[in-house]
């Protein structure tokens, strides 16, 4: 990208702001031969999930770019610790209106809700360490203190039938059950059903996302088989299980496997180190980059 003159070009490089990510954005888009935007959440922010807002923005993003001067294919970079599974079929329905052949790349981490988008990619691009992630979908509530949390919809599924099991067997043992009847009553079915309902219908999503587009023409069965197995990592692990691009491609996915020395590797990896900075030193939820430039997004936490 044309020199600023110095004074400005060392502010642009000292404050790592969005004039040098659009020179080494640029540099990629002209390496890889497509238009790229990068997705880039604060995994340390309370607002660093994938919400529809961001969506909406993702939009707007492209309709400002030129997308044919890359016939209309498209890269979205992502770094995301997930978030609402209807957010990532949004983004993906949005990438494939405004382009031709749309990959998802995954400079580091994309995990739950961002591994579903991928799914809905023609293709993902991941290098040795890059990660992708158990598609259980992640349940908001709060603790006794209040406090918000995310956990899998299974964990809770688990620990209610684990207390209905246990207090069967001490019943059949004649044993006193109470104190299983007592934690069972501080538990809501309701809830409970709320989180199988949610498993459910994000097994549908990674389904059809599947079925229309990155194993289009797969029989039912190959489909079926990738989705249990991305639901089984969570389940026989953690839902912060890692999956690697082996693991991932044994899955099924289709995975382009992307030397880490490459050069196009390498100026993805710059430019998620330096938004990862970015993003830490600004206090930002996320943070859009095109070659038009960036889009800080703010959310603002209030005490209700």
């Amino acid at each position: 990208m044309e020199k600023r003159g110095f004074i400005f070009d060392l502010m642009d490089e000292l404050e790592n702001n969005a004039n040098i990510h659009r020179g080494l954005l640029i540099d990629l888009e002209k390496k890889a031969q497509r238009s790229v935007v990068f997705y880039h959440a604060n995994m340390g922010h309370p607002m660093g999930l994938m919400l529809d807002h961001d969506a909406e923005t993702f939009e707007d993003i492209l309709r400002t770019l030129d997308l044919e001067k890359f016939e209309k294919k498209l890269d979205l970079a992502i770094h995301s610790p997930g978030g609402l599974p209807e957010v990532a079929a949004k983004f993906v329905k949005i990438a494939r209106s405004y382009s031709t052949h749309f990959r998802v790349v995954v400079p580091s981490t994309a995990m739950s809700a961002a591994t579903l988008m991928a799914m809905g990619a023609d293709q993902i691009v991941m290098s040795d360490t890059s990660k992708l992630g158990p598609i259980d979908p992640q349940m908001q509530t709060v603790n006794k203190a209040g406090q918000p949390i995310r956990r899998p919809a299974k964990s809770f599924i688990d620990a209610y039938e684990s207390l209905i099991e246990k207090a069967h067997a001490a019943i059949a043992g004649q044993k006193p059950p109470q104190a299983f009847f007592a934690l069972l009553n501080n538990e809501d079915p309701s809830w409970i059903r709320q989180c199988i309902q949610a498993r459910e219908a994000t097994k549908r999503l990674a389904t059809q996302l599947l079925t229309d587009h990155m194993l289009q023409g797969k029989s039912g069965q190959v489909i079926n088989d990738a989705v249990e197995k991305f639901f089984n990592a969570g389940d026989e692990g953690t839902h912060g299980s890692p999956i690697y691009w082996e693991q991932a491609r044994q899955f099924g996915l289709k995975i382009h496997h992307e030397d880490k020395v490459s050069p196009a590797w390498k100026l993805t990896r710059e430019l998620f180190i330096r938004l990862e900075r970015y993003v830490g030193t600004k206090g930002q939820a996320k943070y859009f980059l095109c070659r038009k430039g960036g889009v800080d997004v703010n959310v603002q936490l209030r005490n209700l």
